[in-house]
């Protein structure tokens, strides 16, 4: 595309991308809320379509190349994450669309390897990429040790390189041992916590991983915007015993808080005021955070955030009745009340009056 740019006379080139979106009203009780939604299904070969030839080809490529699908950098947490893949030689190559770049876009086509992170928002993409260009992908996710450790062991797998594999259980081994010298004394105060997560996608089964490394018992999880094999996770995960929630309202969140007898709500920050005003301990879990929690050092800063909101002391302040919600002695009159009309009043010292 150029554009004449003023009355200047000069003309810049700039590259066009063309999305088309479909615009979907959806009819809820209270409100009524427009999604934009990708509905072109070539955003899957987008790498290609949208490049033009100084942009196709990255200057190299190595055999540990992979994209980041799905991965947003919220709240910082990609840096989190990065410095592991550089410790074992991955490079990658595009992350869509945390921190994305358009040249990183076009030449994704180069990677070896997609890591989905959040499957609902571009599975498709994956898919297509697979398709064109024979990249295969896999579902990880970076939340919680167990699933941490896992997604290391994975994208070396799937690279196919035996001394990447040893180099990743080596890095795996000393991670999680300065993690558990790190998380000790927070996991002795939150273990045998009770919470229910109120969120979406992929953070709906991950957070549960997170959770049970902290010694915390997630009893109900949302599975509102998740794939089916994300609600095949979240079954497996509770247990027979768990509370799977769709699109709740606020009363029923804190009737499920208060029967399952949690001591927490985890949610996204539209939540933040119902479990206030219900004097329950909060800690925001969605796009809004200002707190990474991915990666191995967000673990740390997820087992920080937990113990901060339950054991923060204006709970036992906000929980007391109030003075006048206390049963007052018959003979003993309220400070608040007016005083007793048989009560003698003590007359102004005479330098006042």
């Amino acid at each position: 595309m150029r554009v004449r740019c003023g009355s200047d006379n000069w003309v810049m080139a700039l590259p066009l991308i063309r999305v088309i979106l479909l615009c979907r009203v959806q009819d809820d009780d209270d409100c009524k809320e427009i999604r934009l939604c990708f509905h072109d299904t070539r955003l899957g070969v987008c790498p290609k379509r949208c490049c033009t030839k100084r942009f196709c080809e990255p200057e190299f490529t190595t055999p540990y190349d992979i994209n980041l699908i799905g991965e947003y950098n919220i709240a910082g947490e990609m840096w989190n994450v990065l410095p592991l893949l550089e410790k074992l030689g991955i490079r990658v190559l595009a992350k869509i669309t945390g921190d994305a770049r358009y040249n990183e876009i076009c030449y994704a086509h180069r990677a070896k390897l997609n890591v989905m992170i959040c499957s609902k928002a571009l599975l498709n993409m994956a898919r297509k990429m697979e398709e064109r260009y024979s990249i295969p992908y896999i579902e990880e996710s970076l939340y919680g040790i167990e699933d941490i450790n896992r997604c290391l062991r994975n994208i070396a797998a799937k690279l196919g390189d035996p001394d990447l594999l040893h180099r990743t259980e080596k890095l795996i081994a000393e991670e999680n041992a300065a993690l558990d010298i790190a998380l000790a004394p927070y996991r002795a105060r939150l273990k045998g916590k009770r919470v229910v997560l109120y969120t979406g996608g992929v953070k709906s089964w991950s957070i549960i991983s997170a959770a049970k490394d902290l010694g915390i018992e997630v009893v109900a999880t949302s599975a509102r915007k998740s794939t089916e094999e994300d609600k095949a996770r979240i079954k497996r995960l509770l247990g027979k015993d768990g509370i799977v929630l769709e699109q709740e309202s606020p009363k029923e969140i804190l009737r499920i808080v208060k029967e399952m007898q949690a001591d927490m709500l985890i949610a996204g920050g539209r939540n933040q005021y119902t479990a206030l005003k219900a004097r329950i301990p909060f800690l925001d879990i969605n796009q809004e955070r200002h707190h990474p929690y991915a990666g191995y050092a967000g673990m740390v800063e997820m087992a920080r955030e937990l113990y901060e909101a339950l054991y923060s002391p204006v709970w036992e302040q906000v929980r007391k009745p109030a003075p006048w919600e206390v049963a007052i002695d018959e003979d003993s009159p309220s400070p608040l009340s007016p005083p007793s009309p048989h009560t003698p009043i003590s007359p102004l010292p005479q330098e006042v009056r």
